[in-house]
């Protein structure tokens, strides 16, 4: 993410996302199954979450 807190995500192509933050101790985890296996179809609607 190349934040201070040396964030990083992993993300898959149905809409899955693993968001890590070591510093605020954070964990977030997205289980999803959007039909279109493209990240560009699931963007708009998954990264504003």
């Amino acid at each position: 993410m190349h934040d201070p807190d040396a964030a990083y995500t992993a993300r898959g192509v149905h809409g899955q996302t693993v968001y890590i933050d070591p510093a605020a101790e954070m964990f977030l985890m997205r289980f999803a199954a959007h039909p279109v296996a493209a990240n560009a179809a699931n963007d708009p609607y998954s990264l504003p979450a």
